[in-house]
């Protein structure tokens, strides 16, 4: 523990660091997102390559972290796992593709083809879906099932984490509270030296948070984004969670339960209006929330929501499967009751008067009416998209 609080607090001050210096370069070298007012909405440019920051400050606290399990005594550090080398390579290469679409804006095959380079960087190093190993055995079939569900999960998360970085400080904190979540339910199981990971990449956003927290002063952008991602969805894969192999899947997917949301509802709303998946908008959670509220507590009260997601993912690697599914189902009402307040999906109230208006149309109709009121506008009236503001 001495070690890993010594990573973390060397991420925290290397960013300090790290960022004014990213955030002058930037500046000089041009490299800002310019608001556009459309979706771009910020009231004056902003450097746009604060990932770089992130990266470099917990790359070095991995660093610190290496050295001390080298040089310090087995009692302190050895029980330190330090992530495999193909998984940070992985971690730069993507950081480094996101950075250049920071400054020319690649197109998405490039991405997407870079994004599967890393997986499969990932997947020789370890970090892979082995919920199906059982059932499927130790052959051929059961390498190619995990090899696809790996492509999934990886290039989901990258995306995910990507779409939820559209407000001040969003991403950041809700990566930083995720990445204890997962901490936290790894070492219930007994796997603390996972831990170094964790230590590094949240103390590197922690000292971000303080240039990038509403008003922000520096975007992560893609090189960030796609970075968290990445380093995210690569840990979580460690399947120490929980020793049943589903729940050591469900389990990262409830902590890391905003972006998987915010990408599973996007998805839905796209695919009912007939747009492309993969177009933008401003209809994304977040956009909703800061209809109502300001952007500060907007992203305060995503953090709140990534809390209660984290804690009830640390509650479930505690329990035998039957008390963990009861969690998830208790947790799922309140995801419920919060993509109600955010108007995505229907009250038991509303869906109540539907039923009785449906109902009283339908009796209408059978005695010979002619005048019928009005059906069918139970939560379109409510739930209709909000367009708000963005950063």
């Amino acid at each position: 523990m001495i070690a890993l609080a010594l990573g973390f607090l060397v991420s925290l001050v290397a960013a300090l660091v790290f960022v004014p210096v990213v955030r002058r370069a930037a500046v000089r070298a041009g490299w800002v997102d310019v608001p556009d007012g459309v979706r771009k909405v910020h009231a004056w440019a902003v450097p746009n390559v604060g990932g770089i920051a992130i990266v470099g400050a917990a790359c070095v606290g991995i660093g610190v972290m290496t050295v001390a399990r080298l040089e310090l005594p087995r009692s302190i550090s050895g029980a330190l796992t330090l992530p495999h080398p193909f998984v940070v390579l992985g971690a730069l290469v993507i950081a480094a593709v996101g950075f250049w679409d920071d400054l020319r804006e690649i197109t998405y095959r490039s991405k997407f083809s870079a994004q599967l380079a890393v997986t499969a960087l990932a997947f020789l190093g370890g970090a892979r879906v082995v919920v199906f190993d059982g059932p499927l055995g130790d052959g051929g079939l059961a390498l190619a099932v995990s090899a696809v569900l790996t492509v999934i999960w990886m290039v989901g998360m990258m995306n995910a984490v990507n779409l939820i970085d559209g407000m001040d400080g969003l991403a950041a904190g809700v990566v930083a509270i995720a990445f204890w979540g997962l901490a936290g339910a790894h070492a219930m199981r007994g796997d603390i030296g996972a831990l170094v990971l964790a230590a590094a990449v949240s103390g590197a956003l922690m000292g971000f948070l303080r240039y990038n927290f509403n008003p922000a002063s520096i975007f992560m952008g893609d090189s960030g984004s796609l970075f968290l991602g990445y380093v995210m969805a690569a840990y979580a894969l460690r399947g120490t969670s929980h020793p049943h192999p589903v729940l050591a899947l469900v389990i990262p997917v409830v902590i890391m339960g905003i972006p998987v949301l915010d990408t599973g509802v996007s998805i839905l709303r796209r695919r009912m209006t007939g747009k492309p998946l993969f177009s933008a908008d401003r209809d994304h959670i977040h956009h909703r929330l800061m209809a109502q509220m300001s952007t500060r507590h907007a992203a305060v009260t995503l953090y709140l929501f990534g809390a209660f997601l984290a804690l009830g993912g640390i509650a479930m690697s505690g329990q035998r499967w039957i008390p963990a599914l009861g969690t998830f189902v208790a947790g799922t009402g309140v995801v419920y009751a919060f993509l109600c307040y955010v108007h995505y999906l229907p009250t038991p109230a509303a869906v109540v008067r539907f039923a009785q208006r449906r109902r009283a149309l339908s009796g209408q109709r059978a005695e010979g009416g002619t005048e019928a009121p009005r059906a069918g506008r139970v939560a379109h009236e409510r739930f209709e998209p909000v367009a708000g503001p963005e950063r």
